[in-house]
């Protein structure tokens, strides 16, 4: 065989060879608990709650700690999560109620999704249980990527019309559902749609409402663990998250499947139970709480195993998944988010953070690079609604183990924490560390500028489409 033909069967091999592997994508799957804290599952430490199937996943993905989203409340995180990009940059810093205040409010139209990247590299895209991130025409999932949807539009609930309404690509198919039926539900609808797609790859991204409130899990579990009727939540979200990672497991196609499991804030400890661990604060709070959470990624013989300490964050997921699948990020817009796939791969790098914001809001209250985070100054009318308190006085002493569940409310003077040495922010070390402070002060007037802050609208903010974005729903 002489060189021309030789090279022209390379040619051809390689195609083949090209063809094959665009057609072996990996499935996706995003498993999204509701305000489960970093010391809820047994993997994490917890003691009075069995989650074997979770952990099970640990043990055979990538177990992280110090994963963090972008907000401590539903909504700003689910939309960092599907865009990449900070809430004040998406235009979603605040969580969503359902009244006339916010018709208008919901993902922007022209934000690009992970189920818009996907969708068109071909994969089928569903979106299950809890939305949160627009009630109207253009705001809905099947706006923004996924072909379905099957759930709620927001948190379940009987005092609002329509919250309790089972949708199906925005019509309603059930009125007045039982909250303790929901979590089944969408497990079950979850399977029959791995079954129904598993020649061609898909997308699944499944937020459940467990553990937030109400506190009821079905019946079967009341009693099943050894702390509340919270651990008994807790255990019925791990028996549906092994339930599904054993149909994957059934049909063959765990080895070519990424489940990604998170939570998408802290535990409600102001009224709902929730353990944090190590960390203070919960949800609400842009204490480490309310920003870290527990996170596992899987990707059974192509990512590594074990246990992760590099500061990474929810927007990560993005361009991670962009790249993993041959994407291409839109040019158009800044993605704060990046690629980890490296660290995946290897179980191993440095955080491809400089620095992460903390906003409550639309309040710019910390900022962390490396194992420095900085709380900084605000006042009680700084905060969004569910972190308001006008009888809080200004945080000026050194005991800071009973700071509240809603954290540093008002604020004097700035906050330093090694968050290597000390998780928990219990020690201010601002006064050794005067250098590190003001860089971050620094840094923090130049981001003011460019997300926006309380009485600033940033150059590259998204502004909500209503006034008074902090106040009452």
């Amino acid at each position: 065989m002489n060189f021309k033909k030789l090279s022209i069967l390379l040619l051809c091999l390689s195609g083949v060879i090209f063809k094959a592997s665009s057609q072996e994508k990996p499935n996706i799957i995003i498993l999204f608990a509701d305000d489960l804290g970093y010391g809820d599952l047994g993997c994490y430490g917890a003691q009075d709650v069995q989650t074997p199937n979770i952990d099970e996943l640990a043990k055979e993905g990538l177990r992280f700690t110090d994963f963090q989203v972008a907000s401590s409340v539903c909504s700003p995180s689910r939309a960092a999560l599907l865009t990449g990009r900070y809430p004040m940059r998406n235009g979603f810093p605040v969580a969503q109620g359902k009244i006339e205040k916010h018709k208008d409010y919901g993902l922007h139209p022209d934000e690009v999704t992970i189920a818009d990247v996907l969708l068109k590299e071909k994969y089928a895209t569903l979106a299950i249980g809890k939305w949160h991130l627009g009630f109207n025409e253009g705001h809905q999932p099947t706006d923004h990527g996924f072909q379905q949807h099957y759930g709620l539009q927001s948190n379940w609930h009987t005092s609002h019309p329509d919250l309790d309404d089972l949708y199906h690509n925005g019509k309603v198919i059930k009125e007045n559902v039982a909250f303790e039926t929901l979590i089944g539900d969408y497990t079950n609808k979850a399977i029959e749609y791995i079954e129904e797609n598993k020649e061609n790859p898909f997308f699944i991204y499944l937020a459940y409402h467990s553990v937030h409130s109400p506190i009821k899990p079905s019946k079967e579990f009341i009693g099943t663990s050894k702390g509340s009727l919270y651990g008994d939540y807790v255990q019925e979200l791990d028996y549906h998250v092994g339930r599904l990672t054993q149909a994957l497991t059934d049909k063959k196609l765990d080895e070519n499947t990424i489940v990604i499991f998170l939570s998408d804030n802290g535990p409600a400890i102001c009224h709902f139970g929730g353990s944090a661990g190590a960390l203070n604060g919960g949800k609400y709070t842009t204490m480490e709480g309310g920003f870290r959470i527990p996170a596992i990624i899987k990707w059974k013989g192509k990512f590594a195993t074990g246990v992760n300490d590099t500061f990474l964050s929810s927007m990560d997921v993005l361009p991670t998944l962009t790249s993993i699948v041959g994407a291409e990020l839109p040019k158009d817009r800044v993605i704060d988010g990046k690629n980890i796939t490296s660290i995946l791969k290897t179980g191993k790098g440095e955080t491809p953070h400089k620095y992460v914001y903390y906003y409550n809001g639309i309040n710019l209250q910390a900022i962390r690079k490396g194992k420095w985070k900085l709380h900084l100054p605000r006042t009680s009318e700084d905060q969004p609604v569910w972190s308001k308190n006008k009888n809080e006085k200004p945080f000026n002493g050194t005991n800071l183990k009973n700071i509240g569940c809603k954290g540093l409310i008002a604020l004097k003077r700035p906050l330093l924490f090694n968050l290597d040495l000390d998780m928990g922010e219990l020690t201010d070390i601002s006064k050794k560390h005067p250098e590190v402070v003001k860089e971050l002060l620094n840094e923090a007037e130049r981001v003011r500028k460019e997300l926006g802050d309380i009485d600033v609208i940033g150059t590259d903010q998204r502004v909500p489409p209503f006034e008074n974005i902090q106040e009452k729903y």
